[in-house]
């Protein structure tokens, strides 16, 4: 392995882990948000938690992308909302506060870790350079 992919591999590590940093971020901060309830296509403007699917990428590294999750909304009621529907019910995200607390602290240690594998490949490359010139 060359350490310029291991200074790739571990920039994508680190960009995999900001990505789910954020989404975990954005479930957290609108998990006590609601809307109406969705209408018969489907459509609601109340927040739709998201979820991050990460591939492999081919020569090493990792891809990771924001989707909404599958389930994203659960029926409680609030009527006092001004989106409550007739029976007093909105559409409320359904987020996991614990898990999405997990995610926040996983994705931090393996940005972490990533940063930390990018500076020794970094350190590497400098004493190798220095051994030669």
């Amino acid at each position: 392995m060359s350490l310029s992919s291991m200074l790739s591999i571990s920039a994508s590590g680190m960009s995999a882990a900001a990505t789910r940093l954020e989404a975990s971020a954005s479930n957290i901060a609108n998990a006590g948000s609601s809307g109406p309830l969705p209408d018969g296509s489907g459509a609601t403007t109340a927040y739709a938690p998201v979820t991050v699917k990460q591939s492999d990428v081919r020569g090493g590294g990792v891809a990771a992308r924001i989707v909404q999750a599958a389930d994203p909304y659960v029926a409680v009621r609030d009527p006092a909302s001004p989106d409550a529907d007739a029976d007093g019910m909105v559409a409320a995200p359904d987020v996991d506060m614990a898990g999405g607390l997990v995610n926040v602290m996983t994705a931090r240690l393996s940005y972490e870790t990533s940063a930390k594998t990018m500076k020794v490949a970094n350190d590497m490359m400098k004493t190798t350079l220095d051994a030669f010139g």
